[in-house]
């Protein structure tokens, strides 16, 4: 169950409830009325026979059984109960005397920043490093989707190379003559394009110029000037072939870079109720002080008055047992000092915000009770709708269908078309540049046509990786299918959790107010009792013990507040309403211009295009025929950004790229 404590623990302790550590100081005459009795009770005939009979073991079920309630009462009593509770919610709820006091600076002495809620939030989502972390999430994947798209890209190349060759000659026809070694002298350059086009083929288009120079007989004209136009295209016909697979990486890209947002999204809303739960925290440590204050100020009352009438009619049992009262009342005053200084730090941690340094922060929003309906079947629609986990698992299936299209697709044997064209030309004296001239001039066009195919025996490789595909879409559907049912889970619980919350507000109250009364009845009765009497030691004693109770009350009452609060907060997160964002902006001179330290100080941005939306049905049993509906379809194109420039050096309040649902 959702509660204010679960989510205090971050302290290393919980805030507890004031104690009720007495030191139970009787008087004399009592303690000899208890010893008369205990001696009369030790001196009665004692009969063992019913020890040890084997009847004794029934009177003592029976003995249990009698202080139990028959099943037809407990029944009637647990639905009157209930009855009673379900009319709760539109009760009136006092806000408490220590409401007031919460806002006002405990330490005079240090500079102190009063804050709403909302305003916590908003430094947050500002200045808080881990959620700084996250928006760099879809950042980080965003880059490859460039990085996989530029696959495509144009490539130019350009080669130089020269060979100096001596080999000896074992054929006269090689160079002719008497000739020993073969020498030849080799200059060539090419230059050119080449890429990977979105259907698999490979292009690639050049030009080289040579010069050649050798002492062979039969190489004319000697030396020579070599050019040469090529044009190679390969299309591949079976595996690799068509926009659909060459694209998926991209659109894979694309996917992986939606399924961060929601993972920014989910990371979001846990930071922010946990900046939440730490703003109440501290609501909470403050007015527990001002309580414990309060019943410390009763308890130095009650021994002021015995003090005061110590020569009257006070005892000295009742001087002593009060001011051991005050003293350990005192004591729990410094626990609630540093818990106070801890909530501070703990919600400065999460914040992140430099002005918070060396400052005492003071929560000045009060808890506003409301009647909050929460319709469960509602809710549970609107997660299925809105949870980012939700949207990940989907967006995750998606991505496995993609790779179970492209291992199908991995499973055909390779059998390419090549081709090559080209335009050569010759001349002397090494002339290259004009042999560049006389391919266009005196040269013809050649070509090449050919198939190459190429299939691995047995083709183990792709079959597997074609079966792991298939157990992946298994898996992510089970996992789609879990992760449906934990949302549910959690949506019932916090609508649960809300109205029960509700219900206990009522109830802390009424027992806060019986604690008041109480205590007042007590108080009234001690007073006008004399101090020398027995009776007067055991009203005192009830009288500290029921202020102790109206604290603990009090307490509880204070706690089921927050409880409600923070309720209200976890039902929006695991609906998924928490907030609603808008996309995140950087601007790519801000990784190199803005230092690592000055992360408070807004930097021009650059807009980025909306997540593509991702269609797949949202229920699981549908997913199976649409598997490779969502692969079959085009991919996506990267996507491109304008950088907009913010030319305004001071902004009181920038535009943020969240919006926060229900802070209040």
């Amino acid at each position: 169950m959702f509660s204010l404590r679960q989510g205090l623990t971050m302290f290393g302790r919980a805030p507890t409830a004031p104690t009720l550590n007495k030191q139970w100081n009787v008087d004399v005459s009592a303690l000899a009325r208890l010893s008369l009795v205990a001696i009369t009770v030790s001196c009665a005939p004692i009969d063992l026979t019913a020890q040890s009979s084997p009847t004794a073991a029934p009177s003592a079920a029976s003995v249990t059984t009698a202080s139990v309630a028959n099943d037809q009462t407990l029944r009637h009593v647990h639905q009157h109960l209930e009855t009673e509770g379900g009319h709760a919610a539109d009760a009136t709820f006092d806000p408490g005397w220590w409401q007031p006091l919460v806002s006002q600076p405990i330490r005079p002495e240090v500079p102190s920043a009063a804050l709403t809620l909302d305003d916590t939030l908003l430094r947050a989502l500002e200045h808080s490093r881990q959620i700084q972390v996250f928006r760099d999430l879809p950042l980080i994947r965003e880059t490859t989707i460039i990085e996989a798209d530029a696959a495509f890209d144009w490539t130019a190349f350009t080669e130089a190379r020269w060979d100096d060759t001596t080999d000896p000659i074992g054929n006269s026809l090689t160079a002719g003559g008497d000739v020993r070694f073969f020498e030849d002298h080799r200059l060539s350059a090419r230059a050119g394009l080449r890429r990977r086009t979105r259907s698999g083929a490979d292009l690639e288009l050049y030009q080289r110029l040579g010069f050649q120079d050798n002492n062979s007989q039969f190489f004319v004209p000697d030396p020579q000037g070599t050019a040469r136009l090529n044009l190679s295209f390969t299309q591949p016909l079976m595996r690799g072939r068509g926009r659909q697979y060459n694209e998926s990486l991209v659109l894979l890209a694309q996917i992986d870079k939606n399924v961060a947002e929601d993972e920014v999204q989910r990371q979001l809303q846990s930071h922010l109720l946990e900046v939440a739960r730490s703003y109440w925290a501290l609501h909470l440590e403050r007015a527990v002080l001002y309580q414990k204050i309060n019943s410390y100020i009763r308890g130095k009352d009650v021994f002021d008055r015995l003090n005061q009438r110590r020569e009257v009619d006070a005892r000295l049992t009742q001087i002593i047992s009060a001011d051991a009262t005050l003293k350990s009342r005192a004591s729990e005053l410094v626990r609630a000092r540093a818990a106070v200084k801890n909530a501070e730090s703990r919600l400065r941690s999460l914040v992140n915000d430099p002005s918070l340094c060396d400052v005492e922060i003071i929560p000045i929003d009060m808890p506003v009770f409301e009647s909050l309906p929460v319709e469960l079947d509602e809710s549970i629609t609107i997660a299925f709708q809105k949870r980012p986990e939700l949207q990940q698992a989907i967006k995750n299936i998606k991505a496995a269908s993609v790779r179970l299209q492209m291992a199908k697709h991995e499973l055909l044997p390779e059998l390419d078309l090549v081709t090559n064209f080209y335009l050569s030309g010759l001349e002397g004296e090494g002339q290259a540049f004009d042999a560049w001239a006389n391919q266009f001039d005196t040269g013809r066009p050649s070509y090449g046509l050919g198939l190459e195919y190429e299939l691995p025996v047995f083709n183990r490789a792709a079959n597997a990786r074609h079966r792991r595909r298939q157990l992946e879409i298994r898996q992510l559907r089970n996992q789609y299918a879990t992760t449906l049912e934990t949302v549910r889970f959690e949506v019932e619980v916090a609508a649960r959790e809300c109205m029960t919350s509700q219900t206990e507000l009522s109830t802390k109250q009424h027992a806060m107010q019986a604690r008041n009364a109480q205590l007042n009845a007590l108080t009234k009765r001690w007073q006008q009792l004399p101090g020398e009497d027995v009776t007067a030691s055991l009203a005192l004693e009830n009288l500290l013990i029921a202020q102790d109770a109206l604290a603990v009350a009090e307490y509880e009452y204070l706690q089921s507040q927050l409880t409600f609060k923070l309720s209200i907060f976890n039902l929006k997160r695991a609906t998924g309403t928490l907030i609603q964002s808008r996309p995140i902006e950087l601007c790519p001179t801000d990784l190199a211009t803005e230092p690592v330290t000055q992360t408070n100080q807004r930097q021009p941005h650059s807009d980025k295009p909306l997540p593509q939306s991702d269609t797949l049905p949202s229920y699981i049993s549908q997913l199976q025929p649409a598997e490779t509906q969502a692969a079959e379809r085009q991919p996506a194109e990267p996507p491109t950004s304008t950088v907009r420039r913010d030319d305004s050096d001071h902004v009181a309040h920038p535009q943020p790229w969240y919006r926060i649902s229900g802070m209040r």
